[in-house]
């Protein structure tokens, strides 16, 4: 009808499977919730309680779109601390969560119809931001027996002429896999032969289990071809307070800069107090929340390798399992919503996460202890007697 159309390229993307699983959810009651990748902690009172006296004082007005001085600072200290490299505050760029540093990137790095190398499985909102930017995914699989890790010389083969980025997140939302050092090296060496940039996504740098989180920003050469996007949603706990931030060039960031002028003018200015807290808070309180999250994790891999017909890589990162149903399904939707009908337990289904995620489920171990294990209960209850009826 004339007057009512729209973009062909937005009609083809589908609705968020994680928000639809939630909203199945509402018809029930007594479900538990392993869907959405939220942590269930607040915020730590001491963060909450900065950002709301300097609310107080007035910082509650625009910020400069770049970001809040005092936290451009703090924020090029930390990353001295953490990585070695001194990248000035004009080098840094606050954006409205870490999703907010994707679209900013996307948009000046991208000329309709260019490649971006996806890894797969992925994040799903990954999808929606090449297309909203005029890219093109092209997927690159990786592997159950590689613990998901990318292989490099799948990703070689996969660039083309109209290959201009490579999106990396490490550690991987649904999979939980890290990227090793040997690895980074490998897939450095490729982007710089073939002239690629990277954006590497590192919001769950935070919340690694059992070895030394790396960034392939570090690698010799790379530090001028990768964009590198945090946040302190998971981290912190500050899902709510919007607040992400990226580093990079110089020459990125201040194309960069435009976007966010135009698009959200700045990030939140309470929440980038809360920002500035989170940066000074004592390290054992983040270590703490990771800590819980690993035992959460230990325990749902522990039952879930007990579970006729599960396979499980236990992941080094982030708060998700992402378990292989294949011998039980082929149909990870059908099994979940299955498993929400009959045991009102939400987990979302692999397929979400592109074609490589089909067959499994990813289980956010964001609930506390005792109501994982009702949940596992219920889900060994489930498997026992399911059919795919």
């Amino acid at each position: 009808m004339p007057g009512k159309t729209t973009s062909e390229s937005i009609k083809s993307l589908g609705y968020s499977v994680i928000r639809e699983m939630s909203g199945m959810a509402a018809d029930y009651e007594n479900v538990i919730s392993l869907g959405i990748g939220e942590p269930d902690f607040n915020t730590p009172a001491v963060i909450t309680k900065q950002a709301f006296e300097d609310a107080k004082k007035g910082h509650t007005h625009y910020t400069h779109s770049q970001g809040d001085p005092e936290l451009l600072e703090k924020l090029s200290v930390h990353i001295f601390n953490e990585t070695g490299f001194r990248v000035p505050p004009h080098s840094i760029i606050v954006t409205h969560g870490g999703m907010g540093a994707l679209t900013a990137a996307l948009k000046p790095l991208l000329e309709p119809g260019d490649e971006v190398l996806l890894m797969e499985p992925h994040f799903p909102d990954y999808m929606a931001h090449i297309t909203f930017a005029g890219g093109v995914a092209k997927k690159v699989p990786t592997f159950f027996e590689d613990g998901f890790v990318p292989r490099p010389e799948n990703i070689e083969k996969a660039i083309t002429e109209k290959t201009k980025l490579l999106l990396l997140n490490s550690p991987n939302n649904p999979t939980g896999a890290v990227i090793p050092g040997d690895v980074l090296d490998g897939i450095a060496e490729i982007v710089q032969k073939r002239d690629i940039f990277v954006i590497s996504d590192e919001v769950y740098d935070k919340i690694i289990f059992g070895r030394t989180f790396e960034s392939i920003y570090t690698r010799k050469g790379m530090d001028e071809r990768t964009l590198v996007a945090k946040s302190f949603s998971k981290s912190h706990a500050m899902t709510g307070w919007r607040v992400g931030y990226c580093y990079g060039p110089e020459w990125i960031i201040a194309q960069m800069l435009k976007v966010v002028n135009y698009s959200t003018a700045c990030a939140s200015s309470i929440g980038q107090r809360a920002a500035i807290a989170a940066l000074d808070i004592d390290r054992s309180v983040v270590n703490a929340m990771r800590d819980r999250f690993a035992a959460r994790v230990d325990l749902v891999c522990r039952r879930l390798e007990k579970m006729k017909g599960i396979r499980v890589v236990k992941p080094c990162g982030a708060f998700y399992v992402f378990a292989d149903i294949s011998l039980i399904s082929q149909e990870s939707r059908r099994f979940a919503i299955d498993l929400l009908k009959k045991q009102q337990v939400v987990v979302i289904p692999g397929y979400a996460f592109g074609d490589s995620g089909e067959g499994c489920i990813r289980i956010a171990c964001t609930v506390k202890r005792a109501l994982l294990e009702k949940a596992m209960d219920r889900l060994e209850t489930f498997i026992s007697g399911y059919h795919g009826e």
